[in-house]
């Protein structure tokens, strides 16, 4: 049993590394700790989800009460760090104070996807350093097929979403990936084909720990409302069509409308039929979306093919 069985963590302890996460280097000050967040700090500390992180010689004021910033000086005498104040002397700052946090991320993604019973052989990689990992797979409640997880933070500034979007480009999602955004804010997940991203205060039962129950509903919630004409979601199991909504559980199906659906978002919307076939690995066999969606008919209500192209059609 390891300290993450034993502590729980109440929401505010959840919003305190939220908050620390946002920051661009995920670390808060022992002072801003002790002053603010005394009782929350304690539960982060023992869990190992907050570790010390090197140190810092200025501080608030203690005495003057003004707020204002002081360097702090060693002291042979008091044996400590501090710094002269005219109204009060010299006045010595705990060595708590001075001790800068920062997140632990093995920690903390190991309460995080806990539940989730993540399959992978390696520990997570690092693929924006302190901003995006690949942590392994999941199966979730009602799905057969594992899903990819990457988790992230701090996906809602503009420098860090342009550099996950070209790590998305040079790793392709493989159907469907779901990307855990550790803090909260509007994100364009629509930009990427086959990625599902989602904010942690979404998705969280207990704690800072995942309900997998909760993720599966929902990564399988369907396409999201838009004013848009046609909405695909991030497997291309749902096709909304203004306001009507199309399943679609084929492997092979689905990647034939992610295919079609981002042609269509680039402007661009008519692609070679064979080339959609071989990008959804549909076999030599299938030379037309008939025998693709074989067994059913309504794919036609919204895309066309002719003279060996195909189209989403609105």
């Amino acid at each position: 049993m390891t300290l993450t069985d034993i502590v729980s963590f109440s929401r505010s302890d959840v919003q305190l590394v939220q908050s620390i996460l946002q920051t661009p280097d995920a670390l808060i000050t022992g002072a801003a700790l002790d002053g603010f967040h005394s009782r929350s700090a304690e539960a982060l500390k023992v869990s190992g989800v907050l570790q010390p992180d090197g140190h810092q010689l200025a501080a608030v004021s203690l005495s003057d009460h003004d707020d204002e910033a002081v360097t702090l000086t060693w002291s042979p005498e008091e044996g400590g760090y501090g710094y002269f104040s005219p109204s009060a002397g010299w006045v010595s700052v705990p060595s708590e104070r001075l001790t800068s946090f920062s997140i632990n991320y093995s920690v903390l993604f190991e309460l995080v996807l806990k539940a989730l019973g993540v399959s992978s052989r390696n520990d997570p990689e690092e693929l924006v350093p302190g901003l995006v990992w690949e942590v392994g797979d999941v199966r979730l409640p009602g799905r057969s097929k594992r899903i990819p997880i990457w988790i992230a933070r701090r996906l809602a500034v503009p420098a860090v979403w342009s550099a996950f979007a070209n790590t998305a480009k040079e790793r392709p999602a493989p159907g469907l990936r779901v990307v855990i955004n550790l803090t909260a804010g509007r994100v364009n997940e629509a930009t990427f084909r086959g990625h599902e991203i989602i904010n942690l205060h979404d998705v969280i039962g207990t704690g800072l720990e995942i309900d997998p129950d909760v993720l599966a509903a929902r990564v399988s919630s369907g396409a999201p409302i838009s004013d848009a004409p046609i909405v695909v979601n991030a497997d291309g199991a749902s096709v909304n069509v203004r306001g009507k909504v199309y399943s679609f559980t084929g492997v092979k199906q689905r990647a034939i409308i992610r295919h079609l659906y981002q042609a269509w978002q680039s402007g661009e919307p008519k692609c070679q039929k064979m080339a959609v076939f071989e990008t959804a690995e549909c076999g030599a066999s299938v030379n037309t979306l008939a025998k693709a969606f074989s067994g059913r008919s309504d794919w036609r209500e919204f895309i066309q093919e002719k003279d060996g192209y195909c189209w989403i059609s609105l």
